[in-house]
């Protein structure tokens, strides 16, 4: 990775022209230290017109879309951690999928602390800075070496790139692993700006969190009104028929709206 970042590195004066420098960090995340670490892998996308952060499993679905010529939706978020921005921006939209497919628009401006205390990482020499954010106390670690002032998720603002970022209490771990350089911009429209065609329906987090909420009291009411019309729902691979099967499957139901995200701001998320 060494090699690659100082190509970067000499060509930063080239990043705001009609490319997009891709970073891939190795994202570990779980509730709390009682359970197991959950791995995704992670891009962030930095180009002269955005920089966006979401899963890889996206852009992997959509190049096969491409190379066949469609659109069809293969991935839903896990980490609720899709966003765009225009770049040196702290203005983020946050895109959440929950059933139907929302955009949050938050201003996350972070205030540093910038520490004496650096250490090595594949050649490179990092330096340590701290925040608040999102009711979690981070760590980082960037390179002023590479001048891209981002980093994984909403967190940027660094006079360099941030390779690892962690919560204090290790709940959130983010690594940069890899990087390449595209030779255009990459169009996110089908998985980050919509999902497949269902557009971004506007919302507060307030408003977003009383939706999942009032689903978590009542999560068979979306699928009654079908079964009363004979229709037939589906739930690990068991048919529901009736209202009174489908009722029976609430607290499965509530254990999954419950655990769908471990929320990475979490003074921001909703109480069941």
């Amino acid at each position: 990775m060494k090699k690659t970042l100082i190509i970067f590195a000499l060509y930063a004066g080239a990043l705001y022209q009609s490319q997009t420098n891709r970073f891939t960090y190795e994202l570990r995340y779980r509730n709390d230290s009682s359970q197991e670490y959950i791995t995704n892998l992670m891009n962030l996308d930095v180009s002269s017109r955005s920089v966006k952060f979401y899963d890889k499993s996206f852009a992997d679905y959509d190049v096969k879309n491409k190379e066949n010529n469609q659109s069809i939706s293969h991935y839903s978020t896990r980490t609720d951690q899709v966003i765009e921005r225009k770049p040196e921006s702290f203005k983020n939209n946050w895109y959440r999928d929950f059933f139907d497919y929302f955009v949050v628009k938050t201003n996350d401006e972070m205030k540093w602390q910038v520490i004496p205390e650096t250490k090595e990482y594949n050649g490179y020499k990092l330096q340590k800075a701290t925040t608040e954010f999102g009711g979690r106390s981070w760590i980082a670690w960037f390179s002023n070496e590479i001048n891209i002032k981002e980093g994984p998720y909403k967190f940027r603002g660094l006079p360099g790139l941030i390779f690892m970022l962690e919560d204090i209490d290790q709940n959130f771990v983010y690594k940069l692993i890899n990087n390449e350089k595209l030779s255009s911009d990459y169009d996110t429209q089908d998985f980050v700006e919509t999902h497949y065609g269902k557009q971004a329906i506007p919302i507060t987090n307030e408003k977003f969190n009383k939706y999942i909420e009032d689903i978590y009291q009542n999560p068979t009411r979306m699928f009654s009104e079908g079964i009363k019309n004979g229709q037939k729902s589906t739930f690990k691979n068991e048919t529901i028929e009736s209202i009174e099967a489908l009722n029976s499957k609430k607290e499965m139901l509530q254990k999954g709206i419950k655990g769908r995200y471990v929320y990475i701001e979490k003074d921001k998320q909703p109480v069941f």
